[in-house]
């Protein structure tokens, strides 16, 4: 299945380029632009837009897990996402994200699968001293971390770290204030720390807060998040820690921008934390670009090292050949990739080759490397 999904995903990505190089010499402005439905400055609705993403990737690894060798390669429709938003009322946005279901390529309909973001909000300008205040209720991306405050269509690694992905990709549903002053943004929300997938969750049971500023420094810029939950004893929930903290500072030196991040926790069993050093540059302006990241995580007991985004690339492969996917307390891994800009980021490919090391349980250290390639489009 995942390779008639991953060849159906290549197919519909080559129609998509190929139709719209056919076109005039602007169809990257065409493909930037096609999901703008409506404008207008007048009446009831001033905007409406459809967008969608899909996400593509390979990966081949070849690795050692407590002294047996092994080796594989795995393909995936990362994401395959489709949505609208209508601007209303002078103010008034609803969104609605939802990731189609796999087998939406194969029929002639994209198929619902569960929702990504689903919210209500309203933004008024100059409240209480503020430029804009935008206040909102519904299911939320939550941004924690340098990485997560960045979609994954401008993402500069096939995957983001595995510190990121312990506290990223959550979708709570609550309250979200957005405050604009200047240069500085703040954020709070507030969460219910129920899980569901198919609507706005419920609140019977605890609730978590955040807090998040995004301010000038230093020639860069400084983001602080911070999230207090202290529901650690739950067995699902989106905040499966009592309390998180995260430091990103980004900035540029000539040609090279750097991102640089820092997190700590206090969890249920083990307390995650780790750090994350992701220098980029353009080797051909706005078309050939290389990324690096270092990246460390740890915890404070004897395994439970932050898993990788759903244990993706050397570890799905380990899990695939049956042996197993690594533990331990200290996780490291060393990236090296290209990005081609075919369209800005609307249309890019995507290469990359990581080297991992789990260690600290002899009997399950786990180290290897993968080599990475994906597709990545979106409008």
């Amino acid at each position: 299945m995942a390779r008639n999904l991953s060849g159906n995903c290549l197919l519909a990505a080559s129609v998509l380029l190929g139709a719209a190089t056919a076109q005039a010499q602007d169809w990257k402005d065409t493909l930037k632009n096609m999901g703008k439905l409506y404008s207008s400055d007048d009446g009831f609705v001033q905007e409406v837009k459809i967008f969608g993403r899909v996400h593509y990737q390979y990966n081949y690894s070849d690795g050692d897990l407590a002294g047996e060798n092994f080796n594989g390669d795995r393909e995936e429709l990362r994401r395959l996402r489709a949505g609208m938003s209508i601007k209303f009322l002078d103010g008034f946005r609803a969104l609605a994200r939802w990731n189609v279901d796999e087998q939406g390529f194969k029929g002639t309909a994209a198929v619902y699968d569960s929702w990504d973001e689903l919210y209500l909000d309203y933004t008024h300008k100059n409240v209480l001293g503020f430029d804009k205040a935008t206040v909102g209720y519904g299911r939320y991306k939550l941004l924690f971390g340098g990485e997560e405050h960045l979609s994954s269509k401008k993402i500069k690694t096939i995957e983001r770290s595995a510190i990121n992905n312990r506290f990223g990709s959550r979708r709570p549903t609550g309250v979200n204030i957005n405050l604009e002053k200047g240069d500085v943004e703040y954020i709070v929300g507030i969460w219910s720390t129920e899980v569901d997938l198919e609507s706005w969750a419920g609140w019977d049971e605890d609730v978590a807060f955040q807090a998040s500023a995004i301010l000038p420094a230093a020639e860069g810029e400084l983001i602080l998040d911070f999230i207090y939950a202290d529901n650690a004893d739950k067995l699902v929930t989106p905040f499966n820690y009592d309390w998180a903290g995260s430091v990103t500072y980004t900035r540029k030196f000539g040609d090279v921008s750097v991102l640089t991040n820092a997190t700590v926790s206090e969890a249920r069993k083990a307390d995650p934390y780790g750090f994350v050093i992701l220098p980029s540059f353009f080797i051909v302006d706005d078309k050939l670009e290389a990324a690096f990241r270092y990246q460390y995580a740890g915890v404070s007991t004897d395994s439970g090292v932050p898993r990788s985004s759903g244990s993706r690339g050397l570890r799905r492969v380990a899990l695939a050949e049956g042996v197993g996917t690594g533990n331990g307390d200290e996780y490291q891994a060393i990236y090296a990739g290209l990005n081609y800009y075919v369209a800005g980021e609307n249309l890019k490919f995507m290469t990359g080759v990581e080297y991992e090391d789990i260690s600290g349980d002899p009997d399950r250290d786990l180290s290897g490397v993968t080599l990475w390639a994906a597709v990545r489009a979106y409008f």
